[in-house]
């Protein structure tokens, strides 16, 4: 299959139309030195008495608990594509807010599933064991896990890993991986030291918080209008909540007034065994022929995610002189829930880039920079073609993906085609922000800062689509997506013009003055644009939203193989 050479470029390319390959330019020195000199002025004006009496600076709101090669091969080679395996945002530390308490513990019930919704007063009625109505954490295995941090002492002034302390847990090790890894930041007391208070019961918006940031704390754009009727926009963890909505974790109760979430109500361990399943991507798993746990039948809501828990070796229940019990309709205490997110995440069993779903976000797909595509019966080159498509052809994509390739439906037939030859047009968010602000002009709460790179921000979407794309690639070489520049606010485009003339935009056209766009530091991948780390990129961007544009490639009219620009 041949690719067309476009003689111009296409509608949204920046800089000049020379054909000659520039050396990548050096966009992120340049930031910086506008950055200094930004500094530079407020500290003059500081001096000179021209800003308020008694301004201070401030970093903003803390976030704690409480508050391929240079002309890619026509079609990705199945052999260098390896498949896929699962960012995390800088703890942002503690402050007096405590982490949200759950109510007075009212009678759990376990959420139902998305296809059954009933009324919470239909949920059953079994109580959690008479002898035990919070239970004790479950016992901790004779050894720490390997592969995470063993603690010798305690993180939180309530927690000790030494015997006899009265403050003494077992869980202890889980606790401090708990902080060390920013999953919780717990309470800040009056004297400044920090308290887990881990037989407390666990809420679930905390639920939300915990497993958010076990997640990575991946970019969100939480939306304007609450999908639950008891969770306000101005609600604490309200992004977390309906983070946890949109990656399919949570479903909540279908009342007569709408859904509901319950925030403060206490999770029970059926429910959570419930929200890590769905947050492992639900797999494929059937309920055994003998139940791990005497109190949990086939009939029991959420028996497989229980057993799917224990099977994993997540889970061990209480001994009992009748056999291992999981008690599923008691809350869970929050030393326990560390140790249930230390044992998944030691045992590499969640797979983040499955967990949070697909994220093509297109209904329909076009034919791009190729005379004619071939579509494929599968998601290789090893697979008959089965048609071709010539280029502009419109494709009407299912939703599933694999290895880079994009499954398309075409009069009825399911075929599969190279996703670095197919392209979105004018995305949902692409529109909305392109109809809203002026370029380079974005307001703060519109973009969002890249968990593994904290001075590169995106439009929202755009951030989640890479942060999604960026946990697939770390998995597949070991080291996150290295990056130059992300977003330019006007001020810094009328620089860049400055420096770079005709490399760079005309101030206010720049598609990184949208916060759409990336370049990436090509020189800190192995082998540059020649070597497998590229190649996979560019063959794997188009399942994100992504694209290398037309002008951009080897083949366009001003290739710049580090432009990659967002259609979601």
């Amino acid at each position: 299959m041949t690719r067309m050479r476009h003689a111009t470029a296409g509608a949204d390319q920046e800089g000049s139309s020379a054909n000659v390959k520039p050396a990548q330019p050096q966009w992120r020195w340049v930031r910086a030195q506008a950055r200094t000199l930004t500094v530079l002025a407020a500290s003059c004006a500081l001096l000179i008495g021209t800003l308020p009496s008694g301004a201070e600076a401030s970093d903003g709101p803390l976030d704690p608990d409480a508050a391929a090669s240079a002309s890619p091969a026509a079609e990705p080679q199945a052999s260098s594509t390896p498949a896929p395996s699962a960012s995390t945002e800088p703890d942002t530390g503690l402050t007096s807010a405590p982490e949200p308490a759950a109510t007075a513990s009212p009678t759990p019930s376990p959420e139902p599933s998305a296809s059954a919704s009933p009324d919470p007063t239909e949920a059953p009625t079994e109580d959690a064991p008479a002898e035990q109505v919070e239970p004790e954490p479950e016992p901790a295995d004779d050894s720490p896990l390997v592969g995470v941090l063993s603690a010798t002492s305690a993180v939180f002034t309530d927690v000790s890993a030494i015997q006899g302390a009265t403050t003494y847990s077992q869980f202890a090790t889980e606790i401090a991986w708990m902080a060390e890894t920013g999953i919780s930041t717990g309470w800040v007391t009056a004297d400044g030291s920090a308290q887990y208070r881990p037989t407390e019961p666990v809420s679930r918006d905390a639920m939300a918080a915990f497993l958010n940031r076990f997640a990575g704390s991946p970019a969100f754009a939480q939306p304007s209008v609450s999908p639950f009727v008891d969770v306000p926009t101005s609600r604490q963890f309200y992004r977390e909540i309906t983070w946890l909505r949109s990656a399919g974790v949570t479903t909540g109760w279908t009342t007569a007034t709408g859904v509901e979430y319950r925030p403060t109500k206490s999770i029970t361990r059926d429910a959570m065994a419930a929200f890590l399943y769905r947050l492992a991507g639900s797999p494929d798993f059937t309920f055994p022929t003998t139940s791990p746990f005497v109190d949990v039948t086939a009939s029991t809501p959420f028996a497989k995610e229980i057993a799917w828990l224990a099977s994993a070796g997540v889970t061990t229940g209480w001994s009992t002189s009748s056999g291992a019990q999981y008690r599923p309709l008691a809350s869970i205490t929050r030393d326990a829930m560390a140790a249930y997110l230390y044992r998944l995440d030691a045992a590499g069993i969640i797979d983040l880039s499955a967990a949070l779903g697909t994220t093509l976000r297109h209904t329909t797909v076009y034919v791009y920079v190729a005379t004619t595509l071939n579509l494929r019966t599968g998601p290789a080159t090893t697979f008959d073609v089965a048609r071709q498509v010539a280029e502009g052809t419109a494709l009407v994509p299912t939703g599933t993906t694999q290895d880079g390739w994009i499954q398309v439906t075409v009069d009825g037939e399911l075929l599969w085609a190279s996703s670095y030859y197919l392209v979105g047009r004018q995305g949902a968010a692409v529109t909305r922000i392109t109809s809203l602000y002026e370029n380079g002009r974005l307001p703060e709460e519109e973009l969002c800062t890249l968990s593994w790179d904290a001075v590169e921000s995106l439009e929202c979407d755009a951030a989640f689509d890479l942060e999604m794309l960026n946990i697939e690639f770390r998995n597949q070489f070991g080291f996150d997506l290295p990056l130059n520049d992300s977003y330019r606010d006007y001020d810094t485009q009328v620089l860049f013009k400055a420096v770079y003339g005709d490399l760079a935009a005309k101030p206010g056209t720049s598609n990184h003055g949208w916060g759409m766009a990336i370049d990436v530091s090509t020189s800190r991948l192995p082998g540059g644009t020649g070597g497998a780390a590229y190649a996979w990129l560019t063959q794997h961007v188009g399942v994100y939203n992504w694209v290398l544009p037309a002008w951009a490639r080897p083949t366009g009219t001003k290739p710049e193989a580090w432009h990659f620009e967002y259609t979601g």
